[in-house]
This record gives structure tokens, sequence and C-alpha cells, in this order.
């Protein structure tokens, strides 16, 4: 999108310094948080590397259960309860990755 329209601004030192937190907590410009504020978005403080890499390493675990239990059931090597455990497992997994992700994403 072409933003042709340039705008100075005045802020006393409180005002740029709640601009500047904003900014640091959600790594964005401070143009892209005034932005932000103007359009009525919501600023979400941004992930850490350890999140982003802990849902990653989650999302391949949840990838080889889901293999292995598919694997498993349609070979005998569980049963359907156990099948139905690791379900239900991934699913709680899923469900805290979705909060934590809530908070940063």
């Amino acid at each position: 999108m072409k933003r042709g329209h340039i705008f100075t601004m005045r802020l006393n030192d409180e005002e740029y310094r709640k601009l500047t937190d904003l900014s640091k907590e959600a790594g964005i410009t401070h143009s892209t948080v005034i932005r932000k504020l103007i359009l009525g978005k919501e600023i979400k403080e941004r992930p850490n590397v350890d999140f982003l890499e802990l849902r990653q390493a989650v999302d391949h675990i949840g990838i080889n259960i889901n293999q292995i239990a598919h694997w498993a059931n349609s070979n005998g090597g569980i049963t359907p309860e156990q099948f139905e455990e690791a379900k239900k497992l991934l699913s709680d997994v899923k469900w805290l990755m979705k909060g934590w992700s809530k908070k940063w994403l």
C-alpha cells in the first residue's frame, strides 16, 4: 500500500516513552504502532525466540505422534483407547500453545 502522506507529530516525554515502549514490546516501528492504533488494531507483544522454537517443536512432535499412532492403530500396535489418549494429550498441548499464541501472535 502506498503511503504518500507525511505528517509530523510532537509528543511530550511521557507520550514518547509510551510510544517507544509499545514499539519495543511489539517489535514494530513507531509509525506502525500509530497506524495500528488509528485503525483500532491490537498491538501484541512480540513472541520471544524460545516460544517460537517451542511452537515449532510441538508442531513436529504432534505430526510424529499422529503418524505413529495411525500406523500403530492400523497394524494392531496399540489399542483404540491408547490412540484416543495420545490424541487427547496432543489436543491439550495444542490448547496450551493456542493460549500462548493469543498473547504473542
